[in-house]
């Protein structure tokens, strides 16, 4: 066996051993997934999913969750809920999902449990206790960003887009965060709640 042989093979056993945080959830009889947490303008954690979306995807059907620190920036938790996304962003459809009520306690319980999540992914991957700085959680709603991968930083960002800027709007803020004519902090979410659709 060569080197790059063993290397491979030490890469594939040590995977066998190493726990992927569970990003996939169940709340209220509804699957979500978080895919993206950020703070600062910095990608702190992204999920399996996205991250075997191709280069060129768009999933324009992320929630926002800002979770309010004692000192510094929000940690912001994206996820995707497909149920829940088509409940709130086309009209009439909450009825599906039991009304404004239930999507309202889905909101909040949803919310709950991705900051229990953040808490111990934080915990586990950096050893930071975010439970001690978390005060408090606000949910936003959809239509309001765009999960899309940008090369200049080779991650997946929540870039900020809503229904008042038009079509394309994420491919255009991408282009000129690769550019270097924008940060990428200037297009997400830092120190409050993306702006919401109109």
């Amino acid at each position: 066996m060569n080197k790059q042989e063993h290397a491979k093979k030490g890469r594939s056993l040590f995977g066998l051993f190493k726990k992927e945080p569970q990003s996939k959830l169940r709340v209220m009889g509804h699957d979500l997934e978080v895919v993206s947490i950020t703070r600062g303008g910095k990608i702190l954690f992204t999920g399996e999913t996205a991250r075997k979306f191709p280069k060129d995807h768009f999933e324009g059907t992320i929630m926002e969750v800002a979770f309010v620190c004692k000192s510094g920036s929000p940690y912001f938790a994206y996820y995707t809920c497909p149920d829940y996304y088509f409940a709130v962003a086309a009209p009439g459809v909450s009825a599906s999902f039991g009304g404004p009520f239930e999507t309202e306690k889905f909101r909040s319980t949803a919310s709950q449990a991705i900051g229990a999540f953040v808490v111990k992914l934080l915990k586990d991957t950096l050893k930071l206790d975010a439970g001690r700085e978390i005060i408090s959680f606000s949910h936003n709603r959809a239509h309001t960003n765009t999960l899309a991968y940008v090369s200049s930083i080779g991650e997946w960002a929540p870039i900020q887009e809503n229904d008042d800027e038009g079509e394309g709007a994420s491919e255009r803020k991408v282009v000129a965060v690769n550019a270097g004519h924008v940060d990428i902090s200037d297009v997400i979410a830092v120190d409050e709640l993306s702006p919401s659709a109109r």
